[in-house]
């Protein structure tokens, strides 16, 4: 079931990390942390753009063993350092200046997604970069017919919802971010991508 489920999230993750790469630039930036990075399409794409950068991918354990498989096979293994971690209950190591969301919080509902932000919070240097990329509700790129679909999709996955902008906004601050901006991918039909900065200490929801 892992795996299948991998596989489906991988086939479209490479599109939307271009998106995510167009819109952000990590020129400067020296280590990223991917929490929920699923078999690592992500972490690879921003390997490929980026080489400077120190990768580190999270993911629950059983997630975490294909990223390892995958990664190796692409000739990675030694560029992306692998976590088998429970990210919204487990310590994470910290020192990073940026750490990416993608397509994880609207899987989830309020209070898990209070826990993700609050460990990438805590997992931010203080100059860091929050970076979030997944479908908002309410855009006028995506339209209604959007919005339907990613509710019937969250009601068959049993949690989660997609927010608008205002609701993420906050989220964030209550987890104590500032400096929420949303950003404009070539095709914003593809995915929504929001950036936020540490503003205050890190907020436990654990």
């Amino acid at each position: 079931d892992v795996a299948d489920y991998s596989a489906l999230m991988a086939a479209s993750q490479a599109m939307i990390a271009e998106q995510v790469l167009a819109a952000v630039s990590l020129r400067g930036r020296r280590r990223l942390l991917d929490i929920g990075g699923g078999v690592g399409v992500f972490a690879s794409a921003v390997a490929g753009r980026w080489p400077e950068l120190s990768l580190t991918l999270a993911d629950l354990p059983a997630v975490a063993e294909l990223a390892r498989g995958r990664l190796a096979a692409a000739g990675l293994d030694d560029r992306v350092e692998v976590l088998g971690v429970d990210a919204a209950a487990d310590a994470l190591p910290g020192g990073f200046d940026v750490v990416s969301l993608v397509r994880i919080l609207h899987d989830h509902d309020d209070e898990r997604a209070l826990a993700l932000l609050a460990a990438a919070r805590r997992s931010l240097a203080p100059d860091g970069m929050l970076l979030i990329a997944e479908p908002l509700a309410g855009g006028r790129a995506a339209g209604p017919w959007i919005d339907a679909y990613f509710h019937v999709y969250l009601l068959a996955m049993g949690s989660g919802r997609p927010r608008d902008f205002a609701t993420l906004s906050g989220l964030l601050r209550r987890a104590g971010f500032g400096r929420i901006r949303r950003r404009r991918p070539p095709v914003p039909l593809v995915t929504s991508v929001v950036t936020a900065e540490p503003d205050r200490e890190p907020v436990n929801f654990i």
